[in-house]
């Protein structure tokens, strides 16, 4: 890997401190051509990017490591080889380099589907056995993937390849072996989105059983790996990482999603800072709704002791509405992600989320009552999910759910959810939750058509 600055290349030691918000497509020099990157897949600030990129008259994946973060790129090279010499299906390596300034691995473009985007494709869940084929080769070849979810493996159509080599470990052998697998096992299942795991979890299982492995303890294992999960998750949405940005303006703090376009963000923050430039929607006491054909933004007007108390705890409503909806978007939830949120210190915010087209259920009751009807269980079912994995709405009527063009419910207005490892805790609210929806469903049944 050459780090010569020339005028046809980017100087590899200045991508690490570019703004990859506002960054456009670059070129760097490997092993004397050029590769262009053409779309940026994933940044960890200071750490490496991951692109797809031409090189050579291909299209190739490409992971760049930044200085101080080469030995990453060596593991990373190493479990790769490891997967290929036990047969497992990965994609080609095509190079690997490092010097001072840091490394690069290049592997073929695979066209395909991520795991989870499989399952929800025609095949559908039907493709699982594949899948699992995939994950029990890792075990047969003494592997796991640290942070195993349905993305670590991409579909070409054909066949599951095994990808991000890099999250490998070695699989303990002797009396941890079993219970290692089950635990990897139960992080798999707990990774998956709430519509796809019921079924997963009995693929899972009824695999254990064909390799003559117990599945004792495994639904109480998955719980447990979930409720870890969720507790790092809605930690992380409060500080910046790979997926939300943050920065200071006039004693405020904003957060926005990293994948927001640059033209888009700034777009978006001049709406935030004067949320009654666009359009009124619903206007409040304490909350507004403004919005136009993209976005939707709600003005929250707290103030006080208790406000200001709450902000510093990240507990106001427009912080539960962040944490709730990129935790529930992680789920497989359908809710529009939050992408900006500006917090004032006195306890006031302003929130945006993408527009969602569609009609409020509670619309459908009284207008299209046959479609109302189709809606409805799908939206139990949701609830229950919801339930089971520790979480409520808080205000599970008909009017905080959208039916979209093809009758799916899509869950809004998530400021009063919550979360709860508790059992019973749990249990309490999403009765309540079902119970809510149940009443408001009553009331529009019993009017008459």
């Amino acid at each position: 890997m050459s780090t010569d600055i020339t005028q046809d290349f980017d100087d590899w030691r200045e991508l690490a401190g570019r703004d990859w918000s506002r960054a456009g497509p670059f070129t760097v020099e490997v092993d004397g051509d050029p590769l262009s990157a053409e779309v940026l897949l994933r940044h960890l600030p200071g750490r490496r990017l991951a692109v797809r990129a031409r090189w050579r008259g291909d299209t190739v994946f490409a992971k760049l490591f930044f200085a101080g973060h080469q030995d990453e790129a060596r593991r990373e090279v190493a479990r790769h080889r490891e997967l290929i010499a036990a047969g497992l299906a990965v994609p080609a390596l095509r190079h690997e380099s490092q010097d001072a300034h840091g490394a690069i691995l290049i592997t073929d473009w695979v066209a395909g589907q991520s795991g989870q985007a499989a399952l929800r494709g025609e095949r559908g869940l039907a493709l699982g056995e594949d899948l699992l084929d995939s994950l029990f080769s890792l075990y047969r070849a003494g592997l796991r993937q640290l942070d195993l979810h349905l993305d670590n493996f991409l579909f070409d159509g054909e066949r599951f390849l095994v990808i991000d080599a890099g999250e490998m470990a070695p699989l303990p052998g002797g009396l941890r072996h079993e219970p290692a697998i089950l635990d990897n096992l139960a992080l798999f299942c707990a990774q998956t989105p709430l519509d796809l795991r019921d079924a997963l979890v009995d693929k899972v299982v009824e695999r254990l059983r064909r390799e003559g492995l117990r599945d004792r303890g495994l639904a109480a294992m998955i719980r447990r790996r979930s409720n870890r999960r969720l507790r790092s998750a809605m930690k992380k949405w409060r500080r910046e990482s790979s997926a939300i940005g943050v920065w200071a303006e006039h004693g405020e703090q904003w957060l926005y999603r990293r994948a927001l376009p640059a033209d888009q963000r700034e777009a978006l923050a001049a709406a935030l800072r004067d949320p009654a430039s666009l359009p009124l929607i619903k206007e409040g006491s304490r909350v507004s709704v403004y919005g136009d054909d993209a976005w939707v933004i709600k003005h929250y007007r707290e103030g006080g002791a208790k406000a200001r108390l709450r902000a510093r705890l990240f507990r106001t409503r427009a912080d539960i509405s962040w944490v709730m909806g990129w935790t529930w978007a992680l789920l497989g939830v359908p809710t529009p992600r939050p992408v900006m949120l500006r917090r004032r210190p006195d306890g006031g915010a302003v929130i945006a989320f993408p527009r969602v087209e569609g009609a409020a259920l509670s619309t459908l009751m009284e207008s299209d009552r046959e479609r109302a009807r189709r809606v409805a269980p799908s939206v139990e079912r949701w609830l229950a999910r919801l339930g089971d994995t520790g979480f409520w709405h808080g205000d599970a009527k008909a009017q905080n759910i959208l039916v979209d063009a093809d009758d799916r419910p899509v869950f809004i207005d998530l400021d009063g959810a919550g979360f709860s490892a508790l059992p019973a805790r749990r249990r309490r609210q999403a009765a309540r939750d079902q119970a809510r929806f149940q009443r408001n469903w009553e009331q529009f049944r019993a009017a008459p058509e």
